[in-house]
């Protein structure tokens, strides 16, 4: 009882200190943060530690055809970036959308979600984990009535901090179980929009997902979307927010028909090569330290 007490006790500060942190770190101007990122970046790089392994396995297995210098320049700047990405969030968070605002510094393609609003079926926008998908929790809601699946953080102290940032714009956040999947359904069918990220790694007990190609790799693929807009016919669309300077250019793409194919591989494929364009388009700003192939068919190695 007392090991789980001072386990308890130290998980509790563990949170605070992370919140205090993530509270000072969103008043800093946006170039500092960058500065900052860039230095712990630097850290990563020339330190033994996981999100470098990762990232040099990832990286590895996605662009075997870069030679070996290559390679490691890319883990380089990813690392950079991840760097980046830790300090931005809370100040993505904490701001006001007008500095948000005036933050993004240009819009490719926006009548592509214009064009898919006004067919009212609902608009599903997959905002792979790369550049800042932050920025769509904030800039989604000004466009469209939205809603997004939401999974409380380990420490409970930042909960607060993330749901409110979040929600500032109108945001809706749904729990990651049955409940919110409904409630995901019932909002596009009202002709509203859910913001995804179509590269997490289901859990294999939901049976939510099914191995489709990914970078020609067999990889284990949410069937989340797919089910979703056979169940409301919804416009499906990708996104970016890349990191630029003074601040984000926000990128809208247009996926392949055959991400609406009756056949969930088909579908499931599709989007998986709308992620992978999205990362061709910018391979330094994937979040690569993200384990996405820590799930293997049957008889194959694992890749960690």
């Amino acid at each position: 009882m007392n090991s789980w007490i001072q386990q308890h006790a130290m998980k509790i500060r563990r949170g605070h200190i992370i919140a205090s942190f993530l509270s000072f770190t969103g008043r800093l101007p946006l170039t500092l943060c960058r500065g900052l990122g860039r230095i712990i970046g630097f850290f990563l790089w020339v330190s033994p530690n996981r999100s470098r392994s990762t990232t040099k396995t990832n990286i590895a297995i996605c662009f075997p055809e870069l030679s070996a210098s290559q390679q490691r320049k890319l883990v380089f700047n990813s690392l950079q970036h991840t760097g980046m990405l830790v300090f931005e969030m809370p100040v993505i968070w904490h701001q006001p959308y007008s500095w948000l605002e005036k933050k993004i510094v240009s819009i490719e393609n926006v009548e592509l979600f214009e064009q898919a609003q006004k067919q009212e079926k609902g608009v599903i926008v997959l905002s792979p984990h790369a550049g800042n998908w932050e920025v769509f929790s904030r800039y989604i809601p000004t466009k469209s009535d939205a809603i997004a699946l939401y999974e409380p953080p380990q420490h409970y102290e930042l909960e607060s901090l993330i749901k409110r940032g979040r929600e500032k714009t109108g945001l809706k956040l749904a729990p990651t179980n049955a409940r919110g999947i409904a409630s995901l359904l019932k909002h596009l069918k009202q002709g509203g929009t859910t913001c995804i990220l179509p590269d997490q790694v289901p859990n294999l007990k939901d049976r939510g997902g099914i191995f489709a190609p990914f970078f020609s790799k067999p990889t284990y693929t949410m069937t989340l979307v797919h089910q979703l807009h056979k169940r409301t016919e919804s416009v499906i669309l990708g996104t970016v927010a890349k990191r630029v300077k003074g601040g984000f250019r926000i990128i809208f793409y247009l996926p392949d028909r055959a991400i609406y194919s009756e056949d969930s591989l088909t579908s499931v494929t599709a989007m998986n090569d709308l992620v992978e364009t999205c990362v061709r388009a910018m391979p330094e700003q994937y979040q690569w330290e993200y384990k996405r192939f820590r799930r293997v068919p049957k008889g194959e190695d694992k890749a960690y």
